[in-house]
């Protein structure tokens, strides 16, 4: 998780060192349709609802932890997500939703609200261009300091939950994981490096209607090794629901 002089490359990741930032992205891919991915790492394509509120103006995602006898080595996170129209001329007419590889997808069809005035569709669209679509290669996106998921359900006086977690396990073994929203099993590699680091990236592909692709790497742990003596160890595991799972044996 080192930094560079200016700070993180994205303060959503530590790992994130290409593609768009931020935890979320929003941006028009039409006259009324509006696109919205948002990182959720952590939660699996079944573990949420969607819904639209009364007003018809915004929805919300909200997620559940995986069910009982899921071996998990952390504590899950919950998210409650919402998504707001931000013009006053439109109302949600429906939307479809998808969670993979821990990145949730909305696309959410807008209709005019009854008794509005008609302006061109050109007009139209750039204003919702302007309300709604997101810079994620903005600088405000790199920083010294690394950012909580803002839609991220905290327990009362629980510490939040952060990309990284590292766990000793009874046998001598250690378990990490590491925050790659996007990345799937096909998409990563885990290398032992000098007998004493484990080295990791992922690539997270565009998908959708994503503005692009994104790239992490880390050093996902250190083995100590006070003996000086040729250390052999396995690393076992890979991307689940967008988190990086490993296990790492001495």
């Amino acid at each position: 998780m080192l930094m560079v002089a200016e700070g993180y490359y994205a303060t959503n990741n530590p790992f994130q060192k290409h593609g768009p930032k931020g935890f979320t992205e929003t941006k028009m891919i039409g006259v009324r349709k509006l696109f919205v991915r948002t990182d959720l790492p952590g939660v699996g394509q079944d573990e949420y609802t969607a819904s639209i509120d009364e007003s018809k103006k915004s929805v919300t995602i909200r997620t559940w932890p995986p069910p009982p006898g899921i071996n998990i080595a952390f504590h899950p996170r919950i998210y409650k997500t919402t998504t707001h129209l931000k013009c006053d001329c439109c109302e949600i007419g429906s939307f479809t939703h998808q969670v993979s590889d821990g990145v949730l997808r909305l696309v959410i069809t807008m209709t005019p609200i009854n008794n509005q005035d008609q302006i061109p569709d050109v007009q139209e669209e750039g204003r919702h261009r302007f309300l709604h679509d997101t810079d994620n290669y903005a600088a405000e996106f790199t920083g010294h300091t690394l950012l909580v998921h803002p839609d991220l359900l905290l327990p009362e006086g629980s510490p939040p939950r952060m990309a990284y977690a590292f766990k000793q396990l009874p046998d001598g073994s250690a378990h990490v994981s590491l925050d790659m929203p996007g990345v799937s099993k096909g998409y990563f590699t885990a290398e032992v490096e000098d007998g004493t680091r484990v080295i990791v990236t992922g690539r997270a592909p565009a998908v959708s209607h994503d503005s692009n692709g994104r790239f992490y790497s880390a050093i996902a742990a250190t083995i100590s090794n006070p003996t000086g003596t040729n250390l052999v160890f396995t690393v076992e595991g890979g991307p689940e629901n967008g988190v990086l799972r490993l296990n790492i044996r001495v």
